[in-house]
């Protein structure tokens, strides 16, 4: 006598709720699948791109990140403002960045020639970081100045601490992280 061992095709005999649930699946999972290749790669990659290049990842413009770090966890959390208003926030743990507003226009050209003018970000030279610091930056393309702070033994100019602030103030509290 020969013997058939239980398989897939058997269990479906025996269930057919089952059997209508993984063709379904598998039918909608081919068409999400046929829906990517039709669109073709170089679609797909535009798209992705588009969204890419409106966060700080990829972002051609100026931007300033300002945040803080260190301590027992040695997590830390920055936030970006673009020069076209959108203000995104990230911790160091997470993948992605989260938008937290859209500022006006005349805030943000305020917020960057305060930085730029008033606290000369680009000639600065200021890196004393401690086991908690805070930092300040100037970022557009591959150029960066940033001024880092928070070692006891040296004083951050007052500039920046109050840079720091301000832009603090602009990020309501509930957005926080």
């Amino acid at each position: 006598m020969i013997r058939r061992e239980a398989g897939i095709a058997s269990l479906h005999k025996r269930n057919p709720s089952m059997q209508r649930s993984f063709f379904t699946l598998l039918t909608l999972l081919l068409l999400g699948i046929g829906q990517t290749f039709a669109q073709g790669p170089k679609t797909v990659y535009s798209s992705l791109k588009g969204k890419l290049s409106n966060t700080p990842l990829l972002y051609k413009g100026r931007q300033i990140v300002v945040g803080s770090g260190g301590g027992f966890t040695g997590e830390s959390v920055s936030y970006y403002l673009l020069d076209n208003g959108t203000l995104f926030a990230k911790r160091s743990t997470d993948s992605t960045f989260h938008v937290v507003s859209k500022q006006t226009i005349a805030n943000t050209q305020r917020t960057f020639r305060l930085l730029e003018n008033g606290c000369k970000i680009k000639s600065a030279k200021f890196d004393h970081p401690g086991n908690r610091y805070y930092f300040v930056s100037w970022k557009k393309g591959k150029q960066e100045h940033a001024v880092k702070w928070g070692d006891p033994k040296h004083t951050v100019p007052a500039s920046y601490n109050q840079f720091y602030k301000s832009f603090m103030a602009m990020i309501p509290a509930s957005a926080r992280l």
